[in-house]
């Protein structure tokens, strides 16, 4: 497996969890809140996100012909 597949996984995970957590903090109320699950969700994704990006840029690819 190629270090960019690893990378564009992570930021797979990274959107998927920026989502649940979008929709954890939509459908929050009152008799069920899920405030800091939606939160830790947004966070995490930012995470993934920057981490995927700083991955694939600062990472070289290995050369093949030697």
């Amino acid at each position: 497996m190629k270090n960019s597949m690893v990378y564009y996984g992570i930021i797979a995970l990274g959107v998927i969890a920026l989502a649940a957590g979008a929709y954890l903090l939509k459908s929050a109320t009152p008799a069920s809140p899920h405030h800091i699950s939606s939160y830790a969700a947004l966070a995490a994704g930012v995470v993934l996100l920057i981490a995927g990006i700083v991955g694939m840029v600062v990472m070289k690819p290995k050369t093949a012909g030697k």
